[in-house]
């Protein structure tokens, strides 16, 4: 993709655009108590989501999480691409954090980051299936992240009705204007210093399936996973 305009006056407009789109949507969330059992137990959070439903993510970060947990953040790992960049830009118009790197570009550096930032009380988020894919299938790096930290993650399933789908890779999902938006919050998954990291990421793939499919069917939208 070819940004056209310099990325800090895309991610303004951006930003702008994102803030007033998300303000409509009417949202609905599941299981928010096993969110708020691990931040009220004091545990650093590791949230996983799928690349395509990241955006109705913002409007629950802007409208509950910081409003439940003021003193709290979340930092999400953003690839070093141009793209990555811009949305880089972006999400710190949100209060976000971004730590920068992927699978492929600076990883190590990047999982040390992140069990850094960790261990200082600022929760973090990974997209699994970012950046490129493949769809729905998880990388290694959350379930690396949680061995080596022992913080917990929570899968997060996201769905919106009605939505445009995009014709990209991921399939990604822009909710419309006064769309129904739904956050599913699946059981935490702990992974042990012993765990093999083959088994621990299918796990997680599953669990975040399940998640999505819940929201998804919660929604009455198709289930894709």
């Amino acid at each position: 993709m070819r940004i056209p305009v310099h990325p800090r006056a895309m991610s303004f407009l951006l930003g702008v655009l994102v803030g007033a789109w998300d303000s409509t949507y009417r949202m609905k969330v599941w299981h928010r108590e096993r969110e708020e059992e691990l931040k009220g137990s004091g545990e650093r959070i590791i949230y996983v989501f799928w690349h395509s439903r990241l955006l109705p993510l913002i409007a629950y970060y802007r409208r509950v999480y910081r409003s439940r947990f003021s003193e709290g953040r979340v930092d999400v790992l953003v690839s070093r691409s141009k793209e990555g960049e811009l949305m880089s830009r972006v999400l710190h118009r949100f209060h976000f954090g971004t730590v920068r790197g992927s699978s492929t570009r600076g990883g190590r550096e990047a999982l040390l980051e992140r069990a850094r930032r960790l261990r200082g009380g600022i929760d973090v988020a990974i997209i699994p299936d970012g950046p490129k894919g493949p769809r729905y299938v998880a990388k290694m790096g959350a379930v690396a992240l949680a061995r080596v930290s022992g913080c917990p993650i929570l899968p997060v399933g996201v769905s919106a009705r009605p939505a445009v789908r995009f014709n990209s890779w991921d399939r990604f999902m822009l909710p419309l204007p006064f769309a129904r938006v739904g956050v599913y919050f699946g059981e935490p998954l702990y992974i042990s210093r012993g765990e093999d990291l083959e088994r621990a990421r299918l796990a997680l793939e599953e669990v975040l399936a399940e998640a999505t499919r819940r929201v998804d069917s919660g929604l009455g939208v198709r289930i894709e996973c």
